[in-house]
C-alpha cells in the first residue's frame, strides 16, 4: 500500500481522510528566514465507516485532538481532503454544508467547561435545535426525550450545570451532541475527567446510543484500557502521523509497531493479562516543529537502524486488516 491509499475499514465509509495535514505556522520566515511549522497532523489517510467506533491513541501532543477538530471543521486543513459521504467538505456550500456540520458533533473532555454556566440544561441541549430552526413543539419533545434517554430527569432540565456531578454533566453533553441527530460523534477524551466507576457507566451509555441511533464514533483517548473496551478498530498516532491501524482485538493481541508495543505494555496486568514485559521509552517526544528524518519514532526505538533514519516507512498492510508504518513490522 502506498502513502496515499486509504486503509479500508471493510464497510461503507462515512468519513474519508486523504493525506490530511494540519500545520501551524510558528515562525514567519521573514527577511530571508525559513518559516517553521508545528505539524500537528502530518499526512494522515484514514476512513471511518458507518456504525463503527474508531479509537485513536497516542501520547499527549501526538495530534489526536487536532485531527478531531479538523473533522469538526474547527480547523482548516493545510493540505489533503476530508470527504463526508463522498463529498469534499472543503468545497461543499450552502444547505449541503450546513447538513454536514450538523451531521458531525462533539463530546468534550471537560464536562463542566464545555457547558455554558449561565444556561439551564433545557437550553443547553436544545441550543443547536434553535439555531437549526426546529419548531418549538418538536424542540421541546426532542430535548425531553434525549434527557430521559441519557439518564436525566425532567426536573434536571431547569437546573444549571454547576448543580450536577461530573458524570451527569457529561450526560448533558452527550444529549446536546445527539440533539441534531448526527451521524458521527467526535468524542475527545470524554471520560478522562470522571471517576473510574462513572467512566464505565458513560461508556456503556455511549455503546447503547451508538446501536440505537446508528452512530459512528471517533473516540480520542490516552487510556488504552478504555479504548480497548469501546472500540472496533484502533489507530495509533505519533508526531502527527498514523503509525498503526487494526481491529482492536488484533492490535492489542499482536502490536506490530514498536511504539504501539510500548504503549500497550504500560496497561496494568490486571487489565490486559498478557504477560507482556513493560517497555519504558527513553527520551522525550521530539518536537513537531522539527521531527526526525525517516521514521518519526526512530529516536526512541530500540529496533532502529540506518534505514529508519534514511526513509520514512509507508503505512502498509502487514497482515489482513492490520497496517503498520515500520520497516521491520
Amino acid at each position: 500500500m502506498n502513502d496515499n491509499s486509504a486503509p479500508q475499514a471493510g464497510g461503507d465509509p462515512l468519513i474519508e481522510m486523504r493525506d490530511l495535514k494540519l500545520w501551524y505556522r510558528v515562525k514567519s520566515g521573514g527577511l530571508g528566514g525559513k518559516p517553521e511549522f508545528v505539524r500537528a497532523v502530518d499526512g494522515i489517510t484514514l476512513d471511518i465507516r458507518r456504525g463503527e467506533t474508531l479509537g485513536l491513541v497516542g501520547e499527549s501532543g501526538c495530534g489526536k485532538s487536532s485531527l478531531g477538530r479538523t473533522l469538526m471543521q474547527l480547523e482548516k486543513p493545510t493540505g489533503g481532503q476530508v470527504l463526508f459521504e463522498g463529498q469534499d467538505m472543503a468545497t461543499t456550500r450552502g444547505a449541503a454544508a450546513l447538513a454536514q456540520r450538523r451531521a458531525i458533533q462533539m463530546i468534550f473532555q471537560d464536562p463542566l467547561g464545555s457547558l455554558d454556566p449561565r444556561m439551564k440544561v433545557r437550553r443547553i441541549i436544545g441550543e443547536g435545535l434553535v439555531i437549526a430552526g426546529v419548531p418549538r413543539e418538536e424542540r421541546v419533545a426532542r430535548v425531553e426525550a434525549l434527557a430521559e434517554r441519557v439518564g436525566l430527569r425532567r426536573e434536571h432540565l431547569e437546573r444549571y450545570p454547576h448543580e450536577f456531578s461530573g458524570g451527569q454533566r457529561q450526560r448533558i453533553g452527550i444529549a446536546r451532541a445527539l440533539a441534531l441527530r448526527p451521524k458521527l460523534v467526535v468524542a475527545d477524551e470524554p471520560v478522562s475527567a470522571l471517576d473510574v466507576s462513572v467512566q464505565s457507566q458513560v461508556l456503556n451509555l455511549m455503546s447503547e446510543l451508538k446501536a440505537e441511533f446508528g452512530l459512528s464514533y471517533l473516540f480520542v483517548a490516552h487510556d488504552l484500557g478504555v479504548v480497548e473496551y469501546i472500540s472496533d478498530r484502533v489507530g495509533v498516532m505519533y508526531l502527527g502521523q498514523l503509525v498503526e491501524l487494526a481491529d482492536a482485538k488484533d492490535l492489542y493481541a499482536d502490536p506490530l509497531m514498536p511504539y504501539s508495543e510500548a504503549l500497550l505494555s504500560a496497561i496494568p496486568d490486571a487489565e490486559r493479562q498478557s504477560g507482556r514485559p513493560r517497555i519504558v521509552l527513553k527520551g522525550d517526544l521530539p518536537s513537531p516543529r522539527n521531527p526526525p528524518s525517516g521514521c518519526p519514532f526512530r529516536t526512541r526505538c530500540w529496533k532502529a537502524t540506518g534505514e529508519c533514519a534514511a526513509s520514512r516507512p509507508a503505512l502498509r498492510e502487514v497482515k489482513p486488516r492490520h497496517w503498520a508504518a515500520c520497516h521491520y513490522a
